[in-house]
């Protein structure tokens, strides 16, 4: 994502600075700047400033700004204060066009000193090399006439789901498996706008939202602000414990024994203590509420923040959405039916949209704040990710996320290339012994309800200590 133009800041604060003489080819005016240069413990102790005040990101060893009114011009908002304190060059450059360098220098305050420079890692220097490598290969190219199959396949499945209820409505075989269908429909979506959202489409972003719009919102129900947010949110910090919201299933599910620390900090201790307990049995039935709760979530972010970019259109899509949803199921079914179509439909795609995203991270190492820290950006995404064994089935039922790893590592790189790269990532990591995982499906869902069941063991265990 880009940043929009804002007036740039000038001036030098207080602090280290190192003075560099320019002198104007056209007057020959020499002129001295100023450059503030920053050690890492101002910079991350900015973490816990006030708001408004300053926030420091480190990129390219050039120290940001990101306080005040960043977030307010930055498409992503908030999702910068995931880096806050951190040296953000790896997650700045997977998710932003080269061009954005010449936006963001408006909030340029300074360098890091030479004593706070660090070497990054041989892996991260391989990865940063090899995204070059795939951007000459042409990979990050995409095949408009598949996405146009993708897009044309998707609604043929809208189209037949809502063919059969109105041939058969009264006929409880013929809707649930009109129900079924439609809840591919919905997961189908979700990967499509996915796809848009992660720019892998267009090089025109704002295109890749247009469509987004379309898929996400008018088609799945989920807002295109609050899925950007949360799954950006998620990419800054796979399986990071209180920064990944994507693990923070808590009453419901804890993923980790930093989890169990929630117990005193739910609303109903109890209940969690409950769920946690019984959670590799419950696991399944929680999944089929998924997708009603992202529903509710997306519904509610859109009402709640009324600043979010485009709101109007979230709204006006938004309605479109529950319009045609309820509006096919009350018009053509009766009260019992309409409630049998809705349920199989919702509870379909919970359990296939949140299937996926269990086998991608779940059941991988959880790490709090500190043990992130010892990990590059790119190792981060390969430690805590899980692929799947490729396959035509899996490849489509998973909408490419089975290549997890080779996704949370070049984002924006179309799925239907992850087979050329796949090899590669392989390679890197065995070279540099970065534990790269990958399963089968089946075995994928094992390792998951085993990681539920050691923690409902342990939850047990603290339990009895107490």
């Amino acid at each position: 994502m880009g940043l929009k133009p804002a007036p740039r800041k000038l001036g030098v604060v207080n602090g280290s600075t190192t003075t560099t003489t320019v002198r104007s080819t056209s007057t020959g005016t020499i002129h001295t700047t100023a450059t503030r240069l920053f050690q890492w413990d101002e910079i991350q102790a900015s973490r816990t400033t006030p708001n408004g005040a300053s926030k420091y990101i480190v990129i390219n060893n050039k120290v940001y700004d990101v306080g005040g009114d960043f977030a307010q011009y930055h498409p992503g908002g908030n999702v910068v204060f995931s880096q806050l304190g951190q040296d953000a060059t790896g997650a700045f450059n997977v998710f932003h066009a080269p061009s954005t360098h010449e936006v963001i220098a408006n909030w340029y305050v300074g360098d890091l000193a030479s004593t706070a420079v660090r070497k990054h890692s041989g892996f991260f220097e391989d990865v940063t090399a090899l995204r070059e490598e795939f951007d000459r290969k042409g990979y990050y190219k995409s095949s408009k006439l598949y996405y146009a199959f993708k897009l044309l396949f998707n609604q043929s499945l809208w189209l037949l789901s809502l063919a059969i209820m109105v041939k058969w409505p009264f006929n409880t075989i013929a809707l649930l498996i009109s129900g079924l269908i439609m809840a591919l429909f919905f997961q189908q979506s979700g990967w499509l706008s996915h796809d848009f959202l992660h720019n892998q489409v267009f090089e025109n972003r704002t295109w890749n939202k247009i469509v987004a719009y379309f898929t996400g919102n008018v088609c799945q129900g989920f807002s295109v602000s609050w899925w950007v947010n949360k799954h950006s949110t998620h990419h800054s910090t796979p399986n990071v414990h209180t920064a990944d919201p994507d693990i923070d299933t808590m009453p419901f599910i804890a993923w980790s024994e930093h989890a169990l620390e929630g117990f005193t900090g739910t609303d109903d201790a109890t209940l969690a203590k409950f769920l946690v307990k019984y959670q590799p049995y419950l696991f399944f039935p929680i999944l089929t509420l998924a997708r009603l709760l992202w529903c509710y979530a997306s519904i509610s972010y859109v009402a709640y923040n009324p600043d979010i970019s485009n709101r109007m259109v979230e709204i006006v899509t938004l309605a479109i959405h529950w319009t045609w949803y309820l509006g096919f199921a009350s018009r053509y079914c009766s009260s019992l039916g309409a409630m049998l179509w809705i349920l199989i439909s919702q509870g379909g795609c919970g359990l296939m949209l949140a299937s996926v995203f269990s086998l991608n991270h779940n059941g991988m190492p959880v790490l709090d704040h500190e043990q992130a820290k010892e990990h590059d950006f790119y190792a981060l995404q390969v430690i805590t990710g899980r692929d799947v064994v490729p396959s035509i089935a899996a490849n489509f039922f998973t909408g490419g996320l089975n290549y997890q790893i080779e996704h949370h590592m070049f984002p924006s790189l179309p799925r239907h290339n992850f087979h050329h790269i796949r090899d590669d990532v392989v390679r890197l990591c065995k070279e540099h012994k970065i534990p790269y995982h990958s399963t089968t499906f089946r075995q994928g869902i094992v390792e998951v309800l085993s990681r539920l069941s050691d923690i409902a063991k342990t939850s047990m265990e603290m339990k009895k200590q107490k």
